[in-house]
């Protein structure tokens, strides 16, 4: 789901400049750096505007797609040895451990799941859930030139059901590296615990009563496999052309839900965007 913005300017103040190197976030994935940081923007303060367009599924494990204007405003500041970000998609401080190893840790406002929103009406007498914040801490391991491994973790606070937590290993490889154009393939596993689950796909004994749906309980366990593309083009030093394209394949106990049986056990996430840099 996307995130909306919230800036966190305090972190500007409370972090350590620590070496004399820039930190290695040009190197990192897009879909952790972003489409602005890899293209060697220089150290203090950095803006950008973009607008383009995205297509994704209702709610996670629904058959239907919803596709609409995906703004971009990226407000960064670089220094040695670490980065902050702050746009619509996420907000970041990145801290550079040593070369080839980069700390990543992020908080979001999670957008939450209305009934209402299923235009299938999928979600009737499934009860809302709501907005949460979600935090973020991991790594992002360069193994070799253009082969990066991360490890990334992250939970839901502030809102009902419990949302519980989620952990990703992810796997990129940058097959083209031009001054002017990026691009990448990347893998992924995701794990999630048990209130995460049943909050997600679950059926609980009373929404079993007030929908269509039988009910349903998942333990905590693999949640998804996930295989993807990105990549961004510079026209010149101020325009970017960005897409992305990740195809997601749920696990068998979560395939197995009424909800999921009842839409889509796999999902597409598409978005196309032009960003103007400051």
């Amino acid at each position: 789901m996307k995130h909306h913005a919230i800036l966190i300017l305090s972190a500007l103040y409370t972090l350590p400049v620590l070496a004399n190197s820039e930190p290695e976030v040009m190197s990192m994935p897009l879909d952790i750096a972003g489409p602005v940081a890899v293209f060697e923007p220089p150290a203090g303060w950095r803006y950008a505007l973009g607008l383009g367009i995205e297509s994704e599924p209702e709610y996670h494990g629904s058959g239907e797609t919803a596709t609409e204007a995906d703004p971009y405003i990226e407000v960064a500041y670089r220094a040695e040895r670490w980065e902050f970000q702050s746009n619509l998609m996420s907000n970041a401080v990145f801290y550079q451990i040593k070369p080839g190893l980069t700390l990543r840790g992020w908080l979001n406002i999670e957008e939450g799941r209305e009934q209402n929103e299923a235009s299938d009406k999928s979600l009737d007498g499934l009860g809302d859930i709501d907005e949460m914040m979600e935090w973020g801490l991991g790594v992002a391991w360069q193994i070799h030139g253009p082969l990066t491994l991360g490890v990334f973790a992250q939970t839901y606070t502030g809102g009902d059901p419990k949302k519980g937590s989620v952990g990703f290993v992810t796997i990129h490889y940058r097959i083209v590296n031009e001054s002017d154009l990026k691009l990448e393939l990347g893998a992924d596993i995701s794990f999630a615990n048990s209130d995460h689950m049943q909050t997600e796909f679950g059926i609980t004994a009373v929404q079993a009563r007030e929908s269509v749906y039988s009910s349903y309980q998942l333990g905590g366990g693999v949640k998804s496999y996930g295989i993807s593309t990105n990549g961004v083009y510079a026209f010149n030093k101020s325009w970017l052309l960005s897409f992305a394209v990740d195809y997601e394949v749920y696990a068998s106990k979560v395939a197995d839900s009424p909800l999921v049986k009842a839409g889509s056990d796999s999902e597409v996430e598409a978005s196309l965007g032009l960003i103007y840099r400051f």
